[in-house]
């Protein structure tokens, strides 16, 4: 095994002990090599401060994303911060046992955060190696999703036909014709926002929905990386940012027009730290967290020849 290989059970384990030692505030409680480099929202800090600080406890929610052959792990996870809700993406690299970056992503503030959907248990199943997709594969089709989003046109991505279920910050963002919904969905107090035309679309199959035009504020996507595959379980886990220029006003649906939200009406990006889960080749599930309006090309923090 090389040095940046490493079991499924151990990274997992690493995880385990990035999480316990945040929550004790103590850097050294967990393995961690002397130049480790740390970035919280795309900024590098020394690590221990930031949430290291201000966090009060991780709640139940937590998904983890497991790549044994690159050594890097991801996860999703719910936390609390001054008494109030967040959702955090994590990824850390480890070599020879010791942590040697971690990545974090964290959307505050976030409503969803304590009442998050229990994880669904494919996100943990192996796939069938006949209808497994290879590395290269998995991280093409997943870039196909950033062109289509940026494109407005869902024929660039291959959704699974039969179940497709799309989650950002806790929020249901898509859900295809076949699927039960998660939670019960709360009533769009402004029957002419742009969440009131997120909501008409939900029935409407992921990649029908992306050709709508309801994302056309974001106008491109820049330093994708997808740091986290896992072959067996047909996971991939990505960071990115989706930009936008804050040209875009608004967007018309089924004859309506319907005004972008105000974050989107100056140049900004999002950070992103999405998994996908692939069956049979397509596309089943996105979630992610992302930070919201970010400086304009601030970028993810990290150099992408890693």
């Amino acid at each position: 095994m090389s040095q940046s290989q490493h079991s499924r059970v151990q990274l997992e384990q690493m995880i385990d002990a990035y999480l316990a030692a945040l929550l004790a505030r103590d850097p050294s409680q967990m393995p961690v090599s002397p130049g480790c480099r740390f970035t919280e929202n795309g900024v590098a800090i020394p690590l221990g401060e930031a949430l290291w600080r201000s966090i009060d406890r991780l709640d139940s929610y937590r998904v983890d994303y497991i790549d044994p052959d690159a050594g890097q792990a991801a996860s999703h996870v719910a936390f609390v911060e001054n008494d109030r809700a967040g959702l955090m993406a994590l990824r850390i690299r480890v070599e020879d046992g010791l942590i040697t970056e971690v990545e974090t992503i964290l959307h505050r503030s976030a409503p969803m955060a304590l009442n998050m959907p229990k994880a669904e248990p494919l996100w943990f199943e192996a796939e069938d190696p006949s209808g497994r997709l290879d590395r290269d594969a998995l991280a093409a089709e997943t870039e196909n999703y950033l062109k289509a989003v940026a494109m407005d046109d869902g024929s660039q991505v291959r959704f699974n036909r039969q179940s497709a279920i799309r989650l950002e910050n806790g929020i249901l963002m898509a859900i295809g014709p076949n699927d039960e919904w998660p939670y019960p969905m709360r009533p769009i107090e402004d029957p002419d926002s742009w969440f009131a035309a997120v909501r008409s679309t939900l029935g409407m199959h992921p990649a029908d929905q992306l050709s709508t035009g309801i994302y056309s504020f974001i106008t491109s996507y820049d330093n994708a990386r997808f740091p986290v595959i896992d072959v067996e379980r047909q996971v991939v886990f990505g960071v990115w940012n989706f930009r936008r220029l804050g040209t875009v006003r608004g967007m018309t649906l089924n004859g309506k027009y319907y005004p972008h939200m105000a974050g989107t009406q100056f140049p900004n990006e999002n950070l992103l730290g999405q998994a996908f889960k692939f069956r049979d080749g397509a596309i089943t599930r996105v979630q992610g967290v992302f930070l919201n309006a970010n400086v304009y090309k601030a970028g993810t923090g990290w150099d992408m020849s890693r």
